[in-house]
């Protein structure tokens, strides 16, 4: 069967093509860029043979030099015509991939995972026009697979943009971040802390909220719900104004960590908190820690928009 994921955060569940979809280490191999042939070169090149040609050949004969002097002109107005043709194609194919990443970014930011996946599984598995696009289908193909809840292959790829990419901080950052949540989604705590704490080396003296989320996902996961609260409480603002909506994410973790702490008056306000910014379906989805909270706290009504 396929995958099931959803459009948005409140509409029924879509099967996914199965099989070879989004086969990770397939896409990372067919989208390298191509180097491709100077076939210009070559062109201009047999061109300049041919007018040296004519040139000797003139000098020998002038019944051959006017031969030789018509095929140069035929020459010159294919090899312009050719390199016109070219160059055409090149600026199209370069504006298409252009088109497509937008069509992603529109797609996931609607949470229109299925089309989005699709655009990206049919992007990759061809060669890129350039590693500046491929980075960019990589990115997005690391959150899409992160949505699936393929965090095995979501971190695949993440390990290979850090490791073979050079990257500006801030996007170095952000995959780092999204690594260590899937590295926790996985399990795989021993790793996850050894990436938190690089993420720690690599924040300094900054307030990073993701930071924050990701250390109070590791403390609810490995039942440490006390030092939650506490990261929580100390990084609420920077949550507030960092994550904005994802803010959510916070306060249903600190719900399950009120919970597991045996403090239901604190677990339900933060679990109304976390509903009011997310559909509780949502948040049940990402984290299996918030779906054991189910049917035990009450979620705030949903806006009429989103019912």
């Amino acid at each position: 069967m396929g995958l099931m994921v959803s459009n948005s955060a409140n509409s029924p569940m879509e099967p996914l093509p199965a099989g070879a979809f989004m086969d990770v280490p397939f896409l990372l191999e067919m989208s390298l860029p191509r180097r491709r042939g100077g076939w210009g070169w070559y062109a201009m090149g047999g061109f300049m043979l041919l007018v040296l040609a004519s040139t000797y050949a003139g000098m020998q004969s002038q019944q051959v030099n006017l031969i030789l002097s018509r095929l140069s002109g035929i020459a010159m107005v294919g090899l312009m015509v050719g390199m016109s043709v070219m160059t055409w194609n090149t600026v199209r194919r370069t504006r298409t991939e252009q088109m497509q990443l937008e069509a992603i970014e529109e797609l996931v930011q609607l949470r229109r995972w299925p089309q989005a996946a699709t655009i990206l599984n049919g992007m990759l598995s061809q060669p890129a026009r350039s590693d500046h696009g491929r980075i960019q289908a990589l990115i997005f193909l690391a959150a899409v697979l992160a949505r699936y809840g393929r965090y095995g292959d979501s971190i695949t790829v993440h390990d290979y943009l850090l490791d073979h990419v050079d990257l500006d901080p801030g996007t170095e950052y952000g995959l780092r971040l999204g690594r260590a949540m899937a590295l926790l989604q996985e399990d795989r705590l021993f790793d996850a802390d050894r990436a938190i704490n690089e993420l720690r080396r690599a924040a300094g003296d900054a307030d990073s909220a993701g930071l924050a989320l990701v250390e109070i996902f590791r403390d609810v996961k490995t039942g440490h719900p006390a030092e939650a609260v506490e990261i929580f409480n100390a990084k609420l603002t920077a949550l507030r104004q960092q994550l904005g909506h994802r803010c959510a994410d916070a306060w249903a973790l600190v719900a399950r960590a009120y919970d597991l702490l045996e403090r239901p008056a604190d677990a339900q306000t933060a679990y109304a908190n976390a509903t009011l910014l997310a559909p509780e379906r949502e948040l049940q989805r990402r984290y299996s820690e918030v779906a054991k909270l189910g049917g035990k706290y009450v979620a705030s009504p949903a806006p009429p928009e989103m019912r």
